[in-house]
């Protein structure tokens, strides 16, 4: 049951990166689906159009684990932490009228987190340079802000109602198959 799940999410997150990234001639060779959420970022190979299952990857370090640091580091340097809200406010925009010294343990914090995404792409073997790469979800704003690599394969799927967009594809897929069925 739990593997059937996970194909309808990996599913989902494929038609909404579809959907709503603008760049369909992508998918026709080897496209990097990144969807960074709250708790996971999960990776995901497209090739030829078709998701490859058996290449996909949770990594248990999503954005919540990212705010957690920032606070833990303004603590450790400076002994006070900062609202979640300032902090995800700083994420969507890059910037905020905090204290210099706060938004630098922030900044710094985040471009580590957008860091360690870029070395997790790499260690599964994909290059930063020739891959497609299409980063969804809540992280897709924090990559864009202040990720390093500004290249041609990179894009940003920004909509917030990309996943409701996905579910909304996957269950009329599936309505149309139960009436052929039926």
């Amino acid at each position: 049951m739990s593997h059937i799940i996970l194909k309808l999410v990996m599913w989902q997150y494929f038609l909404s990166a579809m959907h709503s990234s603008g760049q369909d001639s992508c998918y026709g060779k080897e496209t990097l689906i990144v969807d960074i959420r709250s708790w996971t970022i999960d990776i995901m190979p497209v090739i030829n159009k078709s998701p490859d299952e058996s290449k996909c990857v949770t990594i248990p370090k999503g954005l919540i684990t990212c705010m957690r640091s920032i606070n833990e580091q303004c603590v450790r340097q400076l002994n006070g932490e900062v609202d979640e809200s300032e902090i995800q406010n700083i994420m969507r925009y890059g910037r905020s009228d905090i204290d210099d010294e706060y938004f630098a343990i922030i900044k710094a914090e985040i471009e580590d987190f957008v860091d360690k995404v870029y070395n997790s792409i790499r260690e599964f073997g994909y290059n930063l340079k020739t891959t497609p790469i299409v980063f969804v979800g809540g992280g897709a704003v924090v990559m864009k802000n202040f990720g390093s690599h500004d290249a041609r394969n990179i894009s940003y799927n920004l909509d917030v109602k990309a996943n409701a967009r996905g579910y909304e594809q996957l269950a009329t897929m599936g309505l149309k198959s139960a009436r052929r069925l039926s």
